[in-house]
C-alpha cells in the first residue's frame, strides 16, 4: 500500500492559514513559523525502510526533510485525486491544513485515513467536515488520533506507534498481542 502524509515543516499563527480548493492549497506563509519537521520524517523513513511508496506533501519542506519517493512543496500546491486515492493517508499539518488535508483525503478515495491530533482538535475539524457536507458515517471511519496505544511519549516511539497501524492495515493484522492472538493462555492452561 502506498502512503500519501499530508505534512508541515511550519505551525500555523492562526488557524489554518490557507485559501484552498478541491485540488489546490494556497498558504499564506507569512501566518506560519518556525521550523519543526516533527513525527512526519520519522514515519517517512520508517515506511521506506520497510518498502512502502510515499508521497509527502510539505509546503516548507527543504532538501533533505524527508526520505520519499515524491515531495510537493511550496506556498502554492496541487494534490489531485489520483495522487490520493486507494493510499494510506496520514495527515500532521500542525493547524496549517488540516480541514483540507483530511476532506481531500475523503473525497479523493483514500482507503484509510488518519490524523495526528487530539480529540479536542478533531472535535473542531470533524464539525467543519459534516458542515461541508461529510457524513458521521464517513467520520467513523477516521483514525484519529493517528497510531496503535503504545503509551508513547517521544517523536520516535509516536511514529513507530503510526507506522505499526499503517502496517497493520495493509497486511489485515489487528494490533492486539500475538501472545492473545496465538492462544498463550491455552497452552499454559493445558500444562
Amino acid at each position: 500500500m502506498d502512503v500519501l502524509i499530508f505534512s508541515s515543516s511550519r505551525e500555523a499563527e492562526m488557524e489554518e492559514p490557507v485559501f484552498c480548493d478541491r485540488n489546490t492549497v494556497n498558504v499564506d506563509s507569512s501566518k506560519c513559523k518556525g521550523k519543526s519537521l516533527g513525527i512526519a520524517p520519522i514515519v517517512a523513513r520508517l515506511l521506506k525502510m520497510l518498502g512502502y511508496k510515499v508521497i509527502v506533501v510539505d509546503p516548507f519542506a527543504e532538501d533533505g526533510d524527508y526520505e520519499a519517493d515524491q515531495i510537493i512543496r511550496g506556498n502554492s500546491f496541487q494534490v489531485p485525486d489520483e495522487l490520493v486515492k486507494d493510499k494510506y493517508v496520514l495527515v500532521a499539518t500542525k493547524h496549517v491544513y488540516d480541514t483540507w488535508a483530511l476532506m481531500k483525503a475523503i473525497l479523493s478515495g483514500a482507503r484509510e485515513v488518519s490524523a495526528v491530533m487530539s480529540l479536542k482538535r478533531a472535535r473542531v475539524i470533524l464539525k467543519r467536515l459534516i458542515e461541508a457536507g461529510i457524513t458521521k458515517d464517513k467520520l467513523l471511519n477516521l483514525r484519529i488520533p493517528a497510531g496503535l496505544d503504545l503509551n508513547a511519549e517521544e517523536e520516535n516511539e509516536i511514529a513507530l506507534s503510526i507506522v505499526a497501524e499503517i502496517v497493520a492495515v495493509s497486511r489485515g493484522g489487528t494490533g492486539i498481542p500475538l501472545r492473545d492472538k496465538k492462544g498463550l493462555v491455552k497452552v499454559v492452561e493445558e500444562l
